[in-house]
């Protein structure tokens, strides 16, 4: 009987221990450092910046977006905000957000064209742009076009930035994938068989690109079959009057230019 009232107060005691031990843990977990939420002190800019920025370090992008709009809002004149408009532009760029990063991008140019990193800004609006574009050379180009254009003002407007030499390199990729949409636009008209239109494409990427030799060479060749093809339309219609293109040249002009076009070929080493 003295064991069973024991084993009782025992059993007591233990069950009126557990909501107290699991007090105490709460209130060490909730103690511990990075367990509650810094909150942004209206008279500190310096530290409530290093608050904000903690997720952007922690490359929490989506939080840190939210933080840094938050110290922004509550701090608009800090030397420190400037800063935080460009992490922010970065981390939609690392979310790949690249439209607002582009629109980020831009702002932070726009405001602050003597910034030390407006070279930077500069180029990450081509590089956002060269990300959203698409590399299969049959799909429509106009980011590709796009961040070219953006490279070319960052070497305009910073000839001298760290980032000059990649702007130029990727320039030369963009422009080589323009080109082979070129060609694919090219190649698309003469499966249909609509020559004129083949022949002027093709001249016209010799013309657009001359950097690339063996395009340029690759191009002539099928300019000058695809003249010698309309040449054979306008030999068995006089009139044909398809396109401004062909429409005032007789037969033989059209195989002249086709002659033309094989001579300068060939002298594309």
């Amino acid at each position: 009987m003295f064991s069973s009232a024991l084993e009782q107060i025992k059993k007591n005691s233990v069950t009126a221990t557990i909501p107290f031990v699991c007090a105490v843990a709460a209130v060490i977990l909730f103690s511990l450092p990075g367990c509650t939420e810094k909150e942004l002190d209206p008279n500190d800019p310096k530290t409530s910046y290093a608050h904000a920025k903690e997720a952007y370090d922690e490359e929490s992008f989506e939080i840190a977006i939210s933080k840094l709009g938050e110290f922004k809002s509550r701090f608009p004149y800090s030397q420190y905000a400037t800063d935080a408009e460009l992490l922010i532009a970065n981390a939609q760029f690392q979310l790949s957000r690249y439209p607002e990063a582009v629109v980020s991008y831009e702002q932070f140019v726009k405001l602050h064209p003597k910034h030390p990193q407006s070279d930077f800004a500069m180029f990450r609006i081509g590089e956002s742009y060269w990300k959203d574009a698409p590399e299969e050379v049959n799909r429509e180009q106009e980011f590709t076009a796009k961040a070219i254009d953006e490279w070319h003002k960052l070497l305009a407007t910073h000839p001298e930035s760290k980032y000059s030499n990649e702007a130029r390199n990727l320039i030369l990729a963009g422009r080589k994938r323009l080109a082979e949409h070129a060609i694919f636009i090219s190649d698309f008209y003469c499966r249909k068989k609509i020559y004129h239109s083949c022949a002027f494409r093709f001249l016209q990427v010799d013309k657009d690109f001359p950097e690339f030799p063996a395009i340029r060479k690759s191009a002539l060749l099928a300019a000058a079959t695809a003249l010698e093809l309309v040449a054979k339309q306008k030999e068995s219609d006089p009139d044909l009057d398809t396109n401004l293109f062909v429409r005032d040249k007789t037969a033989a002009q059209i195989r002249e230019e086709a002659a033309k076009a094989r001579m300068d070929a060939s002298s594309i080493k």
